[in-house]
């Protein structure tokens, strides 16, 4: 995982309720190659109550020839999009975290070609609102030159989501569920959007089920997990199917969520039209039954000199 500037974190790959989420970068100018450096794991969980201090530690690696210096600090996160996509720096006054981490070592040497495990704890305030509280933890380099002369610095670092027990609400809604209304062949794509409505982040486990019209089930298919923090609306795509589909389909999504287990449905239909790779056959099919009322009064006069042996008349 390498870059110059951190400029976005994916929020939420997990299979597990009370996951953070996962790093995503922009790519350096081409003048500037990235620095070979990488963190482990890129997002970090937790629970805890009012009061508590929370150790933990994450693994930062050198990948240069040269002794790095790296500093370590923590930071805000503000979603951006429905897709995850977080800002680090932006305004996040009532769910911030930044404050409660302290880093064991702000700042230290990495050897080249060595990872080494940076610990740091977490003292989650004794006022400290219950619900989900969200930050990221940041390895800093010192400016590096490139062969090209330009300074390259790296920024990477884990997100850290931190779960404050207390008197908590757990809310979540189908904000829609979308499918095309006709497609070719599968596999189908599909659309989930989820709203979080409480004061806690929510990754909520989704099965999809299709059956054709004739009500048998043809394909199944699990709807990745992404968490979905409060306040925010996440929008989850995944597709499902294969094989021959012709006809009307329904697709039927049952999603749950928090600790209760909390269930949400929806379901959308969707007409599969195989034109691109068997129409001909239907074309076919149509031609052949157009030749053949078109020669029916052919085909009946050799039919009736078949059967009786004899010319058929005139007007037959």
């Amino acid at each position: 995982m390498y870059g110059r500037n951190l400029h976005r974190l994916t929020l939420g790959l997990s299979l597990y309720p009370f996951a953070a989420g996962l790093l995503s970068f922009v790519a350096l100018p081409a003048f500037a190659q990235p620095l070979p450096v990488a963190v482990s794991p890129t997002r970090i969980e937790m629970t805890g109550s009012p009061g508590d201090r929370i150790e933990s530690s994450f693994k930062f690696w050198n990948g240069t020839d040269e002794f790095l210096p790296i500093h370590v600090e923590s930071a805000d996160l503000a979603q951006q999009d429905e897709e995850g996509h977080a800002a680090v720096g932006g305004e996040n006054a009532a769910n911030s975290l930044k404050a409660w981490v302290k880093p064991a070592y702000p700042d230290l040497d990495v050897a080249p070609k060595e990872e080494i495990t940076l610990p740091f704890s977490v003292d989650i305030p004794t006022n400290a609102d219950p619900g989900s509280h969200w930050g990221a933890i940041l390895a800093i380099t010192a400016p590096v030159l490139a062969g090209s002369g330009a300074a390259v610095q790296a920024r990477t670092g884990a997100i850290l989501l931190v779960r404050v027990s207390g008197d908590v609400k757990e809310k979540l809604a189908l904000e829609s569920f979308s499918v095309p209304r006709f497609a070719e062949s599968p596999p189908i794509a599909l659309e989930v959007r989820f709203r979080n409505e409480g004061t806690v982040h929510e990754a909520p486990a989704g099965d999809i089920e299709v059956r054709n019209m004739f009500g048998s089930l043809v394909a199944t298919g699990t709807l990745p997990a992404r968490n979905v923090l409060p306040g925010a609306i996440r929008k989850i795509e995944t597709s499902v199917g294969d094989g021959l589909w012709v006809g009307r389909y329904v697709l039927t999504l049952r999603a749950t969520y928090g600790e209760s287990g909390e269930s949400l449905a929806s379901r959308q239909i969707i007409w599969v039209v195989p034109w691109r790779t068997q129409g001909w056959k239907v074309l076919l099919a149509i031609s052949f039954i157009a030749f053949v009322i078109w020669k029916r009064r052919n085909f009946g006069r050799a039919w009736y000199a078949l059967r009786t042996g004899k010319p058929p008349p005139e007007d037959y």
